[in-house]
């Protein structure tokens, strides 16, 4: 296994990863070796320009400034082993919303608005009308996030399975939903585990997991390139599940991104309580 096999985490962390190379005679020459889906999204380079780029690009200041996120990012380095140097950029929480552009800054407005309207929408709302209204929900946070596929899973301890019961797709998206009916737990245990604890699942680059990964398996065939999947959890019930594909595109969600999110399955987890709502026939809306 060579050096730069044995660290795969990097690959899939939910931050900004980048890996150099750095010739002992001159180590402040240290050159691309590869990058994490996330730390191309963030720099908004490709693999081909980041080939043109050194450690010292991006190591030289302790702040980076994202045009393509609009965001703040602290500049962090170590040396897994010798000859090698990883750059990470991990996104600065807090900051003072004038340094966004104004595009940025509407549109996490408009995302804490919709979730706002969210969850006026679903007070008092009568158990017949909640599939369409779960539908034209997930149409809206699908449209919100720039997701290609919105849904939400339930699991089943009893059978030790998970099924998709609703599901939206953006034009062109094939949908997945009857594919995806009593999949077994024993394929996704790391999944499973992550909502037990209330975590979610964030894969930034599904293509990258390794290969013969159970999960990558499983995601591959769909098309995704990155999702996100975040736990109905009350307490310690797990219901199951409300998750985002992006399938044209790698997806980079932010800190703030998936806390609006996640407020959207603490969300089902009230409707849940409250209505204990089953689907006899999974719904998929495009």
């Amino acid at each position: 296994m060579s050096k730069i096999d044995y660290f795969q985490w990097w690959r899939q962390a939910p931050f900004a990863c980048a890996l150099f190379r750095s010739p002992q005679e001159q180590p402040e020459q240290a050159e691309f070796v590869a990058a994490n889906a996330v730390f191309k999204v963030v720099t908004g380079l490709s693999s081909e320009q980041l080939q043109l780029c050194q450690a010292e690009d991006f190591n030289r200041r302790a702040v980076y400034y994202s045009v393509n996120t609009s965001l703040s990012y602290q500049v962090q380095s170590y040396a897994p082993d010798i000859g090698l140097l990883l750059i990470t950029l991990h996104q600065i929480p807090n900051v003072n919303m004038s340094v966004f552009r104004a595009d940025s800054a509407m549109d996490t407005q408009s995302l804490t608005a919709l979730m706002l309207d969210i969850a006026q929408r679903f007070i008092g709302i009568e158990n017949d009308e909640l599939p369409v209204l779960l539908n034209q929900t997930l149409a809206q946070l699908g449209s919100a996030v720039a997701a290609d596929r919105v849904y939400i899973f339930d699991y089943d301890f009893n059978k030790q399975t998970c099924s998709n019961t609703f599901e939206w797709c953006a034009n062109g998206i094939v949908p997945e939903i009857n594919n995806l009916q009593q999949v077994p737990l024993t394929a996704i245990p790391q999944w499973v585990n992550a909502h037990q604890r209330g975590g979610e699942m964030y894969i930034p680059d599904v293509p990258s997991l390794p290969h013969g990964d159970a999960l990558k398996q499983l995601l591959q065939p769909q098309g995704i390139k990155s999702l996100l999947a975040l736990p109905i959890l009350a307490d310690t019930e797990l219901f199951g599940f409300v998750g985002f594909d992006s399938v044209k595109q790698h997806h980079y969600y932010s800190e703030h991104q998936r806390l609006l999110l996640g407020v959207f399955s603490r969300m089902l987890v009230k409707i849940k309580q409250q209505y204990r709502f089953e689907s006899a026939i999974p719904q998929t809306l495009a």
